[in-house]
Parts: C-alpha cells; sequence; structure tokens
C-alpha cells in the first residue's frame, strides 16, 4: 500500500455507468487514507439528480470538481475524465480510485504511470475486463461479494468432511481388526475338530475327575491302612510295584471315560491322577 504523504486522494467517477451508490462505497474505501482530502470529479452538470447533496456532504474534506467536454456524443466523458486526470497528476496527486467497468479507461490507468508511479484502484462490476483490472493496483467489485464468509463457510465443510472421513476409515479398521478373516476362521474351526472340545469345556469336564480322583485317593488311602502288614512283614506285591484296588462302577466308568478322552492307558491314568493327588497336599 502506498504512503499517504500526499494527503490527496482524487476519484474519477464515470457517472454515466455508475449508480451514486457506487460512489459512497468508494468514498467509504478512500476514507482508509485519512486525513486526507477527497476530489471527486465528474460532468455534474450534466446529472444533477446523481450529485445527492444531503448524502456526500456528510463526508469530511470531500470536494467536487466539474469537468468540461470539450465535444458531445460517445466517448465524450471519458475524454473529459482523461483531461482531469492529466491536470490532478501535473498537480501532484499520486493517489486515485477510478469508479467505471468501461474498459476504455485503461488508458487513463496508464497515462497516470507514465512518469512517476501512481496508486490506483478500481472500483467495478464483476463484468470488468480482465485488461481493466491489471491496469489497477488494487480492484474492488461492487456490489462486494462475501469472500471471506464463503471461504471460511467453505473451509469449514470441507474439515467437517476430511473429519468424517478420518472418523469413518478409524471405525472401519477397528471393525476389521476385530472381525477375524475367513481364514483365521477356518483355522479356528479345524482346531476344534481335532481337539474335541475347547479348552473351557476341557476345563469342565476335567472338574469333576479332580474330584473323583481325590476321592479314589481317600478309598485307597482307606483301604491301604485296612490291609497294611506289619512292618517287620516280608514286602507284599504291592510294595513292589503292584496295586489292586476295588472300584465303585461309577469310578471305573469315569476312569474309562477320562482313559478315552487322553488317549492313554487305565494304568497311566491312575498313576498320573494318584501322583497329582499326593502333590496337590
Amino acid at each position: 500500500m502506498l504512503d499517504s504523504s500526499n494527503d490527496t486522494v482524487a476519484i474519477l467517477y464515470d457517472i454515466e455507468n455508475a449508480p451514486i451508490e457506487m460512489l459512497q462505497y468508494t468514498i467509504d474505501q478512500a476514507q482508509r487514507y485519512q486525513p486526507c482530502r477527497m476530489i471527486v470529479v465528474s460532468d455534474w452538470e450534466a446529472h444533477p439528480e446523481q450529485k445527492r447533496w444531503d448524502r456526500l456532504m456528510e463526508y469530511p474534506d470531500l470536494t467536487f470538481r466539474q469537468i468540461s467536454r470539450t465535444f458531445y456524443g460517445k466517448n465524450s466523458l471519458d475524454s473529459a475524465l482523461y483531461d482531469a486526470a492529466q491536470m490532478l497528476y501535473q498537480e501532484g496527486v499520486r493517489k486515485y480510485f477510478i469508479i467505471t467497468t468501461d474498459s476504455d479507461f485503461v488508458d487513463i490507468a496508464q497515462s497516470l504511470n507514465a512518469e512517476d508511479p501512481s496508486y490506483i484502484v478500481g472500483v467495478g462490476t464483476k463484468q470488468a475486463s480482465e485488461d481493466l483490472r491489471n491496469a489497477y493496483n488494487e480492484f474492488f467489485v461492487y456490489p462486494p461479494e462475501p469472500k471471506t464468509m464463503g471461504k471460511t463457510k467453505k473451509k469449514d465443510v470441507q474439515s467437517a468432511e476430511v473429519k468424517n472421513v478420518a472418523k469413518k476409515k478409524s471405525s472401519e479398521d477397528k471393525n476389521a481388526k476385530q472381525k477375524p478373516t475367513a481364514e483365521q476362521t477356518a483355522k479356528t474351526a479345524e482346531v476344534k475338530k481335532n481337539t474335541g472340545n475347547s479348552p473351557k469345556k476341557k476345563a469342565v469336564a476335567e472338574k469333576p475327575a479332580e474330584e473323583s480322583t481325590k476321592s479314589a485317593s481317600k478309598a485307597k488311602k482307606k483301604q491301604a491302612q485296612k490291609t497294611a502288614p506289619p512292618s517287620d512283614a516280608v514286602p507284599t506285591p504291592a510294595m513292589n510295584g503292584f496295586l489292586t484296588v476295588r472300584l465303585p462302577k461309577t469310578l471305573r466308568s469315569s476312569l474309562e471315560q477320562k482313559m478315552l478322552e487322553e488317549e492313554v492307558s487305565l494304568d497311566e491314568l491312575v498313576t498320573y491322577l494318584l501322583m497329582r493327588g499326593l502333590a496337590s497336599k
């Protein structure tokens, strides 16, 4: 932004192609150079209804300059504004606002940069050509477009969409981790088939077997106490590794079922259960 060492701002107003509201908007934009003296140049006599002194005179340090046309007809106002711009440039004015959408004003903008550069701000409708916009240092569209609000809203929508996508992806990843694949399901089924029963069922089945084992151990102990020979007696076959025990039918049936499940002999099962029962004391 050019500094305000030169305190005069000139406003070239294409009164035939821009409403008074556009002039008021431009004066508001020019006030950023305050304190400054604003000179509004146009052909007020040809359009007295556009002047509206009651509104425009509210702005401080505002001067109106009437331009004279050397001829009348097409482009007569453009030519008169061109001459007025040259006079202001010779007076040392280097800040300009040009209110128009007419591409013919490109020549006026270029003439204001012929020797010393000027800072030129254009104000026009969205139909203004690229050549006209590029001739200025800045360009304001009238009526003002809510660019900031639009960008902010669009940014919020995009952020929300990104969050939703990330949330959805996270949920899908979580479900993918929790849900077993077809291969894992097949392996689990094969393991169950080979083992016959799950570990939980096996644990439940072993619990009554342990109780039966303890009961059998107690019964064997009592039987052994009844039939135990004197300490000086000759060792019996039981002392040499053989043991004959009468078992109830239910206990015998439980042992045989356990023997089939474990795929071992009855001697191995009984020996294991006896050792386990003795170790738990």
